[in-house]
């Protein structure tokens, strides 16, 4: 049987910060993805850092005000993403079918030819030990969590001995070749969806097993319903205003009832409550189309300056733009959201919408379009982050010259623009109304989004 493992880094970006200076190990950090003087959001919190309730998202004023001792960490993306290839190369080692789920994440399908004579010789041996690891067993008293995870079981199945072995062997690697300061939870099962589910149960550093449906089940009836990938806050209190408030209720919920609420995605959450998932390992050299492109901007400060929400907007679509030219992408539909603060600064509000326009890649045409989405769904409150993003996109086709002297002059100033851009750096040449702008940073990204790794 084959079986798919699920490796997921440990607070990601604070390793990767702790393992490059070892003044910061042993205390809590968290990164943010701009001044570190500034109030903005965390892109991840240490381990230390999350045992004083510290979360990734979370404001640095409310981390400080849990963890008074946190040391804030401007963010590197391009030092997480070195890192992330390293990491990769060492899955590649172990399995061609690699799917490079996120920046800190991916899925590896292990092929059953690697049970050859190697690993079973080493399996069959009458002192090989398997070392620690965890699988559900609700049959023994002794758990070490929630969910009832036990220690140290004979395996039978020689597939899964061996995806064991792969998975102590990765953590090991990493450790060695990578750095100590940097661990990683994995999940193996039989599916991806459980996969990730069994990684998630055992942080950090953990290695957790559901081997099959029935056991998968058992799992499922003891977590909270958005504990599992693809059921989010939404989803929960749709279920919820079903009267279906965990998995057991989910699996009573008729298929036609679920299709009436949530069209083709209730066959899925109907999948989801039995353990099932059809989805397949994507490897990393099978290339999928880019969906979209987007940015967006969490304020230093709250404001409703009608003039200062234009020029962050203008500059966000700006930036969208120009990773559409350079990818040679045009795109349709315009989607811009905005996070205010109501009285109290500690509850927000989001609202989102879209606009779908004829295909486009210059950045003016995007910020008309955003800028009436956002007046939309903007009432005056307090902004604290806007966001731009297109999608629905399709390439730059080669093109005749324009019978209209301005779209060709248009399209030739964009160029330049971006040749010059290109050579010295984002903005060195700009719209005049730009000069006076907030600087947008460039925040360390869970999600790979558009780019592509060489292995």
């Amino acid at each position: 049987m084959r079986y798919i493992m699920h490796i997921d880094f440990n607070s990601y970006f604070a390793g990767v910060e702790q393992q490059a200076n070892p003044r910061l190990r042993n205390k809590p950090i968290g990164v943010t993805g701009g001044d570190r003087m500034k109030r903005t959001v965390l892109g991840a919190a240490s381990i230390e850092a999350k045992k004083f309730g510290v979360k990734t998202g979370m404001q640095v004023w409310q981390a400080k005000k849990l963890c008074p001792n946190i040391i804030i960490v401007p963010g590197d993306s391009n030092k997480y993403l070195e890192t992330t290839k390293r990491f990769l190369t060492i899955l590649k080692d172990c399995s061609p079918y690699l799917e490079v789920f996120s920046i800190d994440e991916a899925f590896l399908e292990l092929p059953q030819e690697t049970s050859l004579v190697g690993h079973r010789k080493l399996l069959t041996q009458p002192n090989h030990s398997l070392r620690t690891y965890f699988t559900p067993d609700n049959d023994l008293k002794t758990s070490s969590s929630k969910t009832g995870f036990t220690a140290l079981h004979s395996l039978t199945d020689l597939d899964l001995a061996i995806a064991v072995e792969t998975a102590l062997n990765i953590k090991k690697r990493i450790k060695l070749e990578i750095g100590e300061w940097i661990t990683c939870s994995v999940g193996i099962s039989y599916n991806k969806l459980i996969a990730k589910l069994a990684g998630s149960l055992q942080k950090p550093n953990g290695l957790v097993i559901i081997a099959n449906q029935e056991k998968a089940i058992k799992v499922l009836d003891k977590i909270e319903l958005d504990e599992i990938c693809g059921i989010g806050p939404g989803i929960k209190k749709r279920l919820n205003n079903m009267g279906i408030f965990n998995f057991y209720q989910l699996r009573q919920a008729p298929l036609e009832s679920l299709l009436a609420s949530f069209k083709s995605y209730g066959q899925i959450l109907y999948n989801i409550a039995r353990g099932i998932d059809y989805s397949k390992i994507v490897p990393f050299y099978e290339k999928g189309e880019v969906k979209s492109i987007g940015h967006r901007h969490t304020t230093d400060h709250d404001t409703n300056d009608p003039n200062e929400i234009k020029q962050i907007l203008l500059k966000l679509t700006e930036l969208v733009a120009r990773r559409l030219r350079a990818k040679n992408l045009m795109g349709k539909t315009i989607h811009c959201w905005r996070r205010s603060t109501l009285h109290d600064k500690n509850i927000f509000s989001e609202e989102r919408m879209q606009i779908t326009v004829p295909n486009t890649n210059n950045g003016l045409e995007i910020f008309k379009t955003a800028w009436k989405i956002f007046q939309n769904i903007w009432r005056g409150e307090d902004i604290r982050m806007i966001g731009i993003s297109i999608s629905n996109l399709s390439s730059t086709l080669p093109r005749t010259l324009s019978l209209l002297p301005e779209v060709n002059k248009q399209e030739i100033m964009l160029q330049t623009i971006d040749t010059i851009n290109n050579k010295y750096g984002e903005f060195t040449l700009q719209r005049g109304s730009l000069l006076t702008s907030p600087k947008i940073h460039r925040r360390p990204n869970p999600f790979l989004s558009d780019r592509r790794f060489k292995l």
